[in-house]
């Protein structure tokens, strides 16, 4: 079992997986010449890695692309040997390490367990491990059938309200199987195959951490159902009353099974002046669809964002509400809180967001390939007057990657921020990705668009959750205002798992 496991973590290192070791990496050689040489070779290595997917578009130039990867390549092997040369004890912190099952328990916490999957063609591996016990199994169903499973149940996971995704309901598409409201018998018989037989080892756990690869990237843990379900699957009463895992476990997504041991090797967070940093309610104008954008020339002119286009985008005017509210639950004052045109690019660039200890960016959010010309993920900001390169209204993810944080923990509340481009790809975007490597300790991201009234919600009682106690980490926090959202009697809609289950919790759950 144990050798098996360290197999299917060489076999399934993520590139998040990477980033999350590569913050360790930077947090551990401080501030001196170390410290500049490990974030060169960070930024170097984050622009290889760019020129190679680059490589795969049918237009590409591979010729020049090439040469830029060879010199890239050879500039990343200069720093190694010299790192290796003038720091030998630390450049051994840069090789990935794949974790048994002895040093996963020697990690956990009493309360603790972790479970890992490696999808293959025709078999599925799962392992849990707790404290004091740990189990695995091999379930005869391969990456294939787990992406139809997957696809299944994302079809009820679309909200049918004003989203953070650009994305309008007359666009929406039906869903395929005719089907109304989330497939809980589906959840179940997936819960079966994966987690029921290591019941005994995971039970007790008040926190489980989950890695996972393939298909099961694309669906939060939360929305699994551990005993068969009773009544219709769009009765908000039936919703209520299933047994969802989120129910049993707070639950914390980790890129790769070593992240936890970096995570708690960190470290403490140094005071930070700012208890909160928010960015939200863009000055948007219009209720252009992304659908619409997606048909046209795309949202991209010579490089740079067509501000025209991304003003045409719905406004989200209950983020300036999410923002303040949280400002108000932490303590910090509504100056902390950049709205409108003041939530502009430019802004994050020139402020100083190490002060942060909580960073959040609520806006709209966009996948790499969803527009013409887009080749990355990109938050939304304020467009401004006099676009340039510095500032065009879109905060992609190489942007985000070269900001330098020391924050708690990052929360997009925006749309995709958790997704690849559907089931099978990696499950982390390359927003969350970039937010790792800019230095965020966890990051609150999310699977789907997010129903606008459902995220405020969701964040701000996280935050209330833990300044009043009622939590003590921030995995128990979320969990917690999951539960609330899907148990208010005062809007039945709000017991679909499309509207409590979006958000996941990436990296530190404590």
């Amino acid at each position: 079992m144990s050798e098996a496991f360290v197999a299917a973590q060489v076999a399934s290192t993520s590139q998040a997986g990477a980033a999350l070791r590569q913050i360790s990496v930077r947090e551990a050689a401080g501030d001196g010449v170390l410290a500049g040489l490990v974030k060169e070779r960070q930024a170097l290595q984050d622009r290889y890695r760019r020129v190679q997917t680059s490589l795969m578009a049918p237009s590409a130039d591979r010729v020049a692309l090439a040469g830029e990867g060879d010199e890239l390549a050879a500039q990343i092997a200069a720093l190694d040997r010299r790192i290796a040369a003038e720091y030998p004890d630390f450049s051994a912190l840069t090789k990935p390490a794949a974790l048994s099952v002895a040093d996963v328990q020697a990690v956990l916490r009493p309360d603790e367990a972790l479970v890992l999957t490696f999808t293959g063609e025709e078999t599925t591996f799962v392992w849990a491990i707790s404290k004091q016990r740990a189990g695995w199994l091999s379930v005869a169903a391969g990456q294939p059938l787990l992406d139809q499973v997957v696809s299944e149940l994302r079809l009820g996971l679309d909200p049918s309200a004003v989203t953070r995704g650009a994305a309008a309901l007359d666009d929406a598409e039906a869903p395929a199987s005719g089907r109304t409201g989330f497939r809980r018998d589906l959840a179940e018989r997936l819960y079966g195959y994966l987690l029921r037989p290591l019941e005994p080892v995971i039970g007790p756990a008040g926190t489980l951490y989950v890695v996972t690869d393939g298909p099961l990237t694309s669906l939060p843990f939360s929305v699994l159902v551990t005993e068969p379900p009773v009544g219709e699957d769009d009765d908000p009463a039936a919703l209520r009353a299933t047994k969802w895992l989120i129910r049993d476990h707070a639950l914390v997504t980790l890129p790769s099974v070593d992240s936890l041991r970096l995570i708690r090797s960190l470290p403490p967070l140094p005071s930070s002046p700012r208890e909160f940093l928010g960015f939200g309610d863009p000055a948007l104008e219009g209720g252009t669809t992304l659908a619409a954008l997606s048909r046209g020339a795309g949202v991209m002119r010579s490089g740079m964002a067509d501000v025209t286009q991304l003003r045409a985008l719905p406004p989200l005017p209950q983020t300036r509400t999410e923002l303040l509210t949280i400002a108000a639950t932490l303590g910090a004052p509504e100056s902390d809180v950049r709205l409108g045109p003041t939530a502009s690019e430019g802004a994050v660039k020139s402020m100083d967001l190490k002060s942060a200890r909580v960073l959040a960016f609520a806006t709209h959010g966009l996948l790499s390939g969803e527009l013409e010309g887009l080749t990355e993920p990109a938050l939304v900001m304020s467009p401004p007057d006099r676009p340039s390169r510095a500032d065009d209204g879109l905060l992609t993810a190489s942007e985000i990657s070269s900001l330098t944080l020391s924050a708690d923990w990052v929360l997009l509340s925006a749309c995709n921020t958790a997704g690849g481009d559907g089931p099978g790809a990696e499950g982390l975007s390359g927003l969350a990705r970039a937010f790792l490597f800019a230095g965020a300790r966890s990051i609150l991201v999310s699977h789907w668009p997010v129903r606008d009234d459902a995220a405020a919600r969701l964040t701000t009682d996280t935050f209330r959750a833990l300044t009043e106690g009622r939590a003590e980490t921030k995995a128990q926090a979320l969990r917690l205002a999951m539960l609330g959202l899907m148990e208010d009697p005062r809007d039945p809609s709000l017991a679909a798992p499309s509207a409590w289950a979006p958000f996941v919790l990436v990296g530190d759950g404590g």
